[in-house]
C-alpha cells in the first residue's frame, strides 16, 4: 500500500513527464533560426531525464518536510506541501517536455500527452490535495498511459 505523500509525489512526476512531451509554445521573438526537431530516441532521454530530476527534487523536499514517515501528516502540511513543491515542480516539468518540441511525425502524439497532464495539473491546482490522498479519482490516470505509451516511462510512472 502506497502511502498518500508518496502517491502525490508520484502523480506530480507523472505530471511533469506529460507536459515535457509538449510541442514548442509560442514565442515573441522574430528570430528565423529554427532548431531541428529531435529524434524520438532524443526526446525520450531528454524528457525522461527532466522528469527524473523533477521527482528527485520532490523526493529530497518531502523527506525534509515529513522526516517522520509514521506520522501520518496534516491536511495542512499536505496542502502546504502540493502547492509549494509538487505542482511548481509538476508544472517545471510539464515546460521543459513542452520546450524540446515534438518529434517529427509525433506532434499529435505528443500534444495528447501533454493536455492532458496539464488538464490533470490544472485540476490539482484547484484542489491540492487530489495529488497527496486515495482517490479513486486519480487525475494522472489518462496522461500516465498516454506518456508509457510513447515512452515517456520515467514521467508516466508517477514519481520516483
Amino acid at each position: 500500500m502506497r502511502s498518500t505523500l508518496t502517491r502525490g509525489m508520484m502523480l506530480a512526476a507523472t505530471l511533469a513527464l506529460v507536459v515535457v512531451a509538449a510541442g514548442c509554445g509560442s514565442s515573441k521573438s522574430k528570430s528565423t533560426v529554427t532548431t531541428p526537431a529531435l529524434t524520438k530516441s532524443e526526446f525520450l532521454k531528454k524528457g525522461n531525464a527532466i522528469c527524473k530530476k523533477g521527482n528527485q527534487q520532490i523526493s529530497q523536499v518531502a523527506h525534509k518536510v515529513f522526516p517522520n514517515r509514521k506520522a501520518r501528516p496534516s491536511r495542512a502540511q499536505v496542502t502546504k506541501f502540493a502547492t509549494g513543491t509538487i505542482i511548481p515542480s509538476v508544472q517545471s516539468q510539464i515546460s521543459g517536455v513542452k520546450a524540446l518540441g515534438a518529434p517529427k511525425g509525433d506532434e499529435a502524439k505528443v500534444d495528447a500527452i501533454v493536455t492532458t497532464a496539464q488538464a490533470a495539473l490544472d485540476r490539482a491546482k484547484k484542489d491540492p490535495l487530489v495529488l497527496t490522498t486515495s482517490s479513486k479519482s486519480d487525475p494522472f490516470a489518462k496522461a500516465n498511459k498516454l506518456a508509457k505509451a510513447y515512452g515517456l516511462t520515467v514521467c508516466g510512472s508517477g514519481g520516483g
